[in-house]
């Protein structure tokens, strides 16, 4: 008996962490999220083979990627999923890892950041943990819902309106947010 209260115990903590991500869920062997920007497209892949793909809405500037908060740019690069959570606006928020070492790097080549940022950003990603928010770079960069009803939800399902972020339809980031645990890379082209 005493067993299979345990075993019970452990699945309960497995799926705990799977639906409410956390450090210690690693990503599945060959599971990734690979974006297109241009073919406003999400695609789940494990091992070379599409699993699912949905449609996304992007940030709401200019092709290229985020340069600094504001932008309303999607950042373009290799990230991370490090935090996953409900969201009272967007029914889930998919963390990234933005801003990332090689955005940090760009930025201060670019004079857009001072050493010490560009240390916290790399400080940050080295050892697992959230990226900075309050560098000129932005942050809280991630996948979300729509957070709207009728034709306000229809309009932002088929047009670019974040504000960096990569939107999904409320029942695609139900299903992407099940399928991709904590420490899923995710690749975000042009």
């Amino acid at each position: 008996m005493l067993r299979r209260f345990a075993g019970r115990l452990v699945v309960g903590v497995v799926i705990a962490r799977v639906l409410f991500g956390g450090p210690a869920v690693a990503a599945e062997a060959g599971l990734r999220i690979v974006v297109s920007k241009q073919h406003h497209v999400v695609k789940v892949v494990r091992d070379g083979r599409v699993l699912r793909t949905f449609r996304a809405s992007f940030g709401w500037g200019p092709d290229g990627t985020k340069e600094v908060v504001g932008d309303g740019r999607t950042p373009v690069g290799l990230y991370r999923i490090y935090e996953k959570r409900p969201s009272e606006r967007f029914r889930w928020f998919i963390a990234l890892n933005y801003p990332g070492i090689a955005d940090a790097d760009r930025a201060f080549a670019a004079g857009l950041i001072s050493a010490d940022s560009w240390a916290d950003v790399w400080l940050a990603d080295r050892r697992g943990d959230p990226p900075p928010r309050n560098t000129l770079l932005g942050g809280a960069i991630g996948f979300h819902g729509t957070g709207a009803e009728g034709r306000k939800k229809k309009l932002r399902e088929i047009s670019d309106w974040t504000d960096g972020c990569i939107a999904l339809s409320d029942g695609d980031i139900d299903e992407l947010y099940m399928m991709t645990p904590v420490g899923t890379e995710v690749e975000i082209s042009e």
